[in-house]
């Protein structure tokens, strides 16, 4: 027994080390052709013999690319699944940005919750953006339909923005959805600081790809951008929910 522990702990170093060295080659790879330096974040296979999927932190987000095994042949772009007309790079990247949202749980967010929810999107909210503010007055429908609305924090531009120091205001006051809901009718919010997830946000957002707001990440990873209604949001949602194509 105690030699198979051995054993397998030896076959563990080695895998981790032959991990370690293939990391090494694929960012030297990745940092010769972009000419700055690019981080592997994570290494799995694919289908296809040869090549691998790695997740790669740019600086600015996440991106998923292809390389040989060697480090000699790069790839950009999506690998599509022809028998099962799965494009496999999107439900990865799907799950990317669920994995990603995990780090906030519902204390770490702003939430307006129904009774009864049957759906939970995570939305990236600018308090100074007129289509969050238009999606903002649409929650009492969102509610209605039992679509959980999270909020979490991003400035369109960057942090140093007015709407990054209202975002920390709202979240530091004693009651932070009130706060919100007069912020987003343009109330004048008095300066506060505090602990806050605030930067957090911003960071994650940039990770998965957010550039502008609203942004809806529902509950498969889909992300969508821009002012959706309640019913078109719904109508989403329950297609999800029965595996319809969207």
């Amino acid at each position: 027994m105690r030699k198979k522990c051995i054993i397998a702990f030896l076959f563990l170093i080695i895998a981790i080390k032959s991990l370690a060295n293939n990391r090494s080659i694929y960012e030297n790879a990745l940092t010769s052709i972009i000419g700055h330096e690019i981080s592997v974040e994570e290494i799995n296979d694919t289908p296809i013999s040869g090549l691998k999927e790695l997740t790669i932190n740019t600086g600015d987000s996440l991106r998923i690319i292809y390389i040989s095994n060697d480090g000699k042949y790069l790839f950009s772009g999506n690998l599509f699944e022809i028998q099962g007309r799965v494009d496999v790079t999107a439900t990865q990247k799907y799950a990317l940005r669920l994995s990603k949202l995990e780090k906030f749980d519902d204390s770490l967010r702003l939430n307006y919750f129904p009774e009864k929810m049957n759906h939970k999107v995570s939305v990236f909210i600018d308090i100074d953006c007129p289509n969050c503010r238009k999606f903002h007055q649409q929650m009492t429908e969102f509610n209605k339909l039992g679509i959980g609305i999270s909020y979490l924090f991003f400035s369109s531009s960057n942090l140093n923005t007015v709407s990054t120091r209202k975002a920390v205001s709202v979240w530091c006051s004693k009651s932070p959805t009130n706060e919100f809901d007069r912020a987003m009718s343009g109330a004048h919010l008095p300066e506060l600081q505090c602990d806050n997830p605030v930067v957090d946000h911003y960071n994650v957002g940039k990770s998965v790809g957010v550039s502008g707001t609203p942004t809806l990440i529902l509950e498969d990873g889909t992300m969508l951008t821009g002012f959706v209604s309640p019913q078109q949001l719904k109508r989403r949602l329950d297609g999800l929910k029965n595996n319809l194509l969207p």
